[in-house]
């Protein structure tokens, strides 16, 4: 499966590498959203806008939103700073990180600017998340996706969507084929375009220009290890349409269309911002999230001692120390769980040993999601109908369910519930409960004698974990930290 990293020569475009996700779903994707176009003719800046909206809407609804404020404010801050001084200072963009590992930055029509939370990881200024942000504002202002000979609604562009998200396979044929015919759509002169006036757009913002060329060296670098990784697993090698063989340094036609926005006065150099950058991605998901799942409804969790159960529509439960109650909206009944310390007892015995019912009607054992449990009836207290009873092994505690009626003897219907409750209950999943977190970037100083290759064996980050080091830090494919210097580390 063919994966995208930019789509015309060293330009930071649509589509980069997807270390992570399905590589066929990002390339196509970014390519799509970007060349979308409603006709040839310029569209009004309406027009855009409820293009823009309707897919910001379709893309919030289908991908997974990074909402840490700390870094989705800064990202915020840096656009608009870029936005104000484009050729389009009065007009509305939005800026939206994307949940994914994927190296990836894209623009819909509206002013819709989309990063990947992976892309922020590999730069190390402020400078560098600007060129992106400046690139992709300039395909907005040129009025780049207007000016492709496409017809395509929103709603088949949201449907290609999710037809690679749900990996429908005619969905995702047929948008491959769309995508495939979009790679030539800008051609390398709208790319040039785009970087030529993205890097205009940060002299005027006050950054250097050059930072355009150091993200594409980023790219170009990260191409490189992703080739051998393919090559050391024995994949087929990914064909990046982003990047020609050459690197940005020989690139003259790309160094003379940054070169031509301006040289800053020496005292604009700090506008590199590596310090706000530094403290705005600390402690920023590397690789995978790990999210909680939305907690589903009708549904208990108790995270501390890792377990969960489920409940019919209409009940609800309160934790009172070791005892859950719960009860139906006007309903006669009640269920009561007990968290008992377990014994060396099976759970037969346990209700007889140490509950003390010596008479355990219709009793009989039972294995769910690897517990093992005992159930059936015991006698109520007062002359009121039996009680169901049931006690569940996990971990070192016993669970006891006790189902009562409070009135009336209609036990049958009651004990529907009660057993729906009962067989509910199952361990909270590591993933779950998010017992294990994600890993994170993190920034420490070096100290003397540190290297690259001893930092990756000792974070114990695999074969290819000193690249990656390189990688984000800006030291690839050569060169130490020096002491006292800061720099990211993966833990």
């Amino acid at each position: 499966m063919e994966f995208n990293r930019f789509h015309n020569n060293n330009s930071i475009a649509r589509t980069v590498i997807s270390p992570a996700f399905t590589f066929g779903f990002w390339a196509m994707l970014c390519i799509a959203l970007c060349c979308v176009s409603v006709s040839s003719l310029a569209m009004s800046d309406k027009k855009e806008k409820e293009i823009g909206k309707e897919m910001y809407e379709g893309i919030l609804a289908e991908m997974p939103i990074y909402d840490e404020p700390k870094l989705v404010e800064y990202v915020t801050k840096v656009g608009n700073r870029i936005a104000k001084i484009s050729n389009r200072p009065d007009y509305d963009f939005t800026f939206t990180i994307i949940d994914s590992p994927d190296i990836n930055a894209f623009a819909t029509p509206g002013g819709y600017i989309y990063v990947n939370r992976g892309l922020i990881t590999y730069m190390t200024s402020e400078a560098q998340l600007a060129a992106v942000i400046a690139h992709e504002i300039a395909h907005v202002t040129e009025d780049h996706p207007a000016r492709i000979e496409r017809a395509s609604t929103t709603n088949q562009v949201l449907s290609q969507i999710i037809g690679f998200i749900t990996q429908s396979g005619d969905v995702a044929e047929a948008s491959a084929l769309w995508g495939q015919s979009m790679v030539s759509g800008y051609g390398r002169d709208m790319e040039l375009e785009a970087d030529q006036v993205g890097a205009q757009y940060l002299f005027k913002a006050g950054y250097p220009p050059d930072a355009m060329i150091e993200v594409i060296s980023i790219l170009k670098d990260t191409e490189r290890v992703e080739k051998r990784k393919a090559l050391d697993t024995g994949k087929k090698a990914q064909n990046y349409h982003g990047l020609f063989a050459t690197h940005p340094r020989n690139d003259k036609r790309l160094q003379q269309v940054i070169a031509e926005a301006g040289d800053l006065p020496q005292s604009l150099d700090a506008e590199k911002n590596i310090v706000p950058f530094r403290v705005a991605t600390d402690g920023v998901t590397w690789g995978d999230s790990v999210r909680p799942p939305k907690p589903k409804e009708n549904r208990f969790y108790q995270e501390k001692l890792r377990f969960r159960f489920d409940y019919p529509a209409g009940w609800k439960f309160t934790q009172q120390g070791n005892t859950i109650i719960g009860r139906p909206e006007e309903k006669p009944y009640q269920m009561t769980i007990e968290i008992h310390q377990r014994t060396k007892d099976s759970p037969y015995d346990f209700l007889k040993n140490q509950l003390g019912y010596s008479l355990i009607k219709k009793s009989e054992a039972f294995t769910q999601a690897r517990l093992n449990g005992h159930r059936g009836f015991v006698e109520s207290a007062d002359g009121k109908p039996d009680q169901r009873i049931a006690v569940i092994y996990y971990s070192r505690y016993a669970y006891v369910f006790r189902g009562e009626l409070l009135e009336g003897d209609n036990l049958k219907a009651a004990d529907e519930e009660f057993n729906y409750i009962i067989n509910s209950f199952r361990p909270l999943s590591v993933r779950q409960q998010q017992a294990r977190d994600a890993k994170t970037i993190e920034y420490v100083k070096a100290k003397k004698g540190l290297t690259f290759e001893k930092l990756a064996k000792y974070l114990k980050l695999g074969k290819y974990g000193e690249d990656e080091l390189r990688l984000i830090n800006g030291y690839y494919p050569v060169g130490e930290p020096d002491p006292g210097e800061w720099i990211k580390i993966i833990r």
